[in-house]
């Protein structure tokens, strides 16, 4: 077998692992902030791929620092430019915003904690680049070199099947999840068209109280009808992503937000 092929599981595994441990860290921080479970991800299993590759970036590229300020500064800079990157490039496939640091705050004891207050376009926060920067001196200095001790002890068939098996199994959640939300933020277009024609119609007649009840009824009734028709893949967004919003249509997507999360609606 091909050194660059073993080379290339062996990157693979890694990148699956630090995913898996990026996936229960946001968990645990969302579900903190949020004060409800919170099954945090863009694909469906126990993964982010975002600190996969952070990681891997940072050991690759890092692995031979030192010094730990250096270390610190530098992945700092690495997994926020990645952060950043893959935020524009989610925006510009779906037209859709899956997280905002303008808006990130703890409620702790009753007191508001604004943790993103220093942010780049809601992008990445300095908050977050302390963090990953800690961490990435944890994954250089401890967490990777165990890694490749547990790795090399992996006899070659097993490990093998185990990286074959991880391979189709993400690669099926990448397309299923992309698939799941094709016309997504149409859904959103379309909803907003629909109440903007209720709306249109009670506007040029004399307004009191009952038409405007009648136009609240039909506006929430279009609502009510639009969540029943997310898929199990949109819903599950919804709710792994609470600062999820459609870039033209972000009022339309606070409402169905709203709706879901006040009736407690689940993917089935």
């Amino acid at each position: 077998m091909p050194d660059s092929y073993i080379t290339f599981e062996r990157y693979f595994f890694w990148l699956v692992v630090y995913s898996v441990i990026g996936w229960i860290y946001e968990c645990i921080l969302e579900s903190f902030r949020q004060h409800r479970p919170v099954n945090r991800g863009f694909l469906n299993g126990p993964y982010l791929p975002i600190y996969g590759s952070g990681a891997l970036l940072d050991v690759v590229i890092l692995g031979n620092i030192k010094n730990p300020v250096i270390l610190f500064i530098s992945s700092a800079v690495i997994t926020c430019s990645l952060e950043f990157l893959a935020s524009v490039i989610l925006e510009r496939i779906f037209h859709i915003r899956w997280w905002d640091y303008n808006d990130f705050k703890f409620n702790v004891k009753g007191k508001e904690i604004d943790v993103g207050k220093f942010n780049i376009q809601g992008r990445i926060c300095l908050v977050g680049a302390l963090a990953f920067g800690t961490l990435s001196i944890l994954l250089v200095h401890f967490i990777h070199p165990f890694m490749v001790y547990v790795t090399d002890k992996f006899s070659y068939p097993m490990f093998h099947y185990v990286c074959f098996g991880l391979i189709i199994l993400v690669t099926m959640d990448c397309l299923f999840t992309v698939f799941g939300l094709i016309g997504f933020n149409d859904k959103f277009k379309t909803l907003s068209s629909s109440i903007a024609q209720i709306t249109n119609s009670f506007k040029d007649s004399t307004v009191n109280k009952v038409q405007s009840s009648t136009a609240y009824e039909k506006i929430n009734a279009a609502c009510e009808k639009f969540v029943k028709g997310l898929s199990h893949q949109q819903l599950r967004i919804i709710h792994s992503f609470s600062q999820l919003r459609s870039i033209k249509y972000p009022k339309v997507t606070e409402k169905i937000k709203n709706i879901v999360f006040r009736k407690n609606i689940k993917p089935k």
